[in-house]
């Protein structure tokens, strides 16, 4: 590589720290804010000033003050990469927990913020609304990894099923990590919660427990 490819190279990381740096300080200021002044009469003026860009800037990384408040990385996943993980575990569970402590890698630095946003979303339901959309874009991802390792269709009830499993188990986790549950990491609170399901998922396939059609060979293509 040549000096001025590597220069090049340099001065967009750099671009790409400096935007991604922008961001959280408006999403961090938009949570802080929200919980100081109140939602409704929270303005992107008063976002962007805390964050100390523009208003304009603002709206090159948010469309309106409810995005930034629940922000970009809430359960932000690469689709090739979950799928990555799901192909390369031993089990489909063991894929599911996988999802999870690859979330939590990405997250385990910014506690407060997590707390922050889940104290935002529980005192204003309205924003349920806008977390259920990226809830949806997660579980479809997840979804699509499960079918393409037990060779189905993604909106078949298994992969919607399990894709709603893991959802769950990673919002235990978190609410868990962030109401004082003990100083363990979030890698510890996913594993713990993941070892759980795995645990009572193989119990019910062992002893031929739960509803007809989920035990023993009445798994569609099993839980391996």
């Amino acid at each position: 590589m040549t000096d001025a490819a590597v220069a090049q190279r340099d001065r967009e990381g750099l671009r790409e720290r400096k935007k991604r740096a922008t961001r959280e300080a408006l999403h961090d200021a938009a949570l802080r804010l929200t919980l100081e002044r109140g939602l409704e009469h929270l303005t992107v003026e008063e976002i962007s000033a805390v964050a100390g860009v523009s208003p304009r800037t603002f709206f090159n990384y948010y469309p309106g003050k409810e995005q930034a408040i629940i922000g970009d990385d809430l359960l932000a996943a690469d689709a090739q990469q979950v799928a990555a993980l799901m192909t390369g575990a031993a089990s489909l569970l063991d894929g599911m927990e996988a999802i999870a402590l690859d979330l939590a890698a990405g997250t385990a630095t910014r506690r407060e913020q997590v707390q922050q946003r889940w104290q935002v979303i529980t005192r204003y339901p309205a924003l349920i609304t806008r977390m259920f959309a990226r809830l949806e874009e997660f579980n479809a991802i997840v979804a699509a990894a499960v079918a393409a390792r037990l060779g189905s269709a993604p909106d078949d009830v298994y992969p919607q099923l399990m894709a709603a499993m893991t959802t769950t188990g990673i919002r235990v986790a978190v609410q868990r990590w962030t109401t004082g549950h003990g100083d363990d990491p979030l890698e510890q609170h996913m594993a713990e919660v993941f070892g759980l399901l795995k645990g009572e998922l193989t119990a019910v396939r062992s002893t031929g427990e739960g509803p007809r059609g989920m035990t023993g060979s009445g798994l569609r293509g099993g839980i391996s």
